[in-house]
């Protein structure tokens, strides 16, 4: 299990929500772009997830739709399972906190987990380490 901060990525389609567990995940696709010979960025592969929350979290993944960009604050394993003789492997993000990309302090259960690793860092310290906000598409 290891900590993780996905600074932006998109909701995808989500079918596996039920009555008694109305919003216990989501799906997501975290695009991989690069420039062309043109200057412009073009996807050249896509990671997806799947976000699950605890009860306790207090997050409510419905208010998310499918198209939508967020970023995601939590830690990431890696699941197995086993359909008619085949492994498969599903990268999936135990979330913290989850807000929609530009805004802040939105669905966050930091007060319920006391975790303050889940805040980003000041805006100052992250461009002082030459990273920038731009998202390439």
């Amino acid at each position: 299990m290891a900590k993780i901060e996905i600074e932006s990525c998109f909701i995808e389609a989500w079918t596996k929500n039920t009555d008694q567990h109305p919003a216990w995940g989501a799906k997501t696709a975290e695009t991989h772009s690069r420039k062309n010979e043109d200057g412009k960025y073009e996807t050249v592969g896509r990671t997806f997830r799947t976000v699950k929350v605890s009860r306790a979290s207090g997050i409510d993944l419905t208010e998310f739709v499918k198209g939508q960009r967020v970023s995601i604050w939590g830690k990431e394993v890696t699941e197995t399972r086993e359909h008619e003789g085949k492994k498969f492997y599903d990268l999936v993000v135990w979330a913290d906190r989850v807000e929609p990309v530009g805004e802040r302090n939105h669905a966050t259960a930091e007060a319920v987990t006391g975790e303050p690793w889940g805040n980003p860092p000041p805006a100052d310290s992250v461009a002082s380490q030459g990273y920038s906000d731009e998202v390439p598409f």
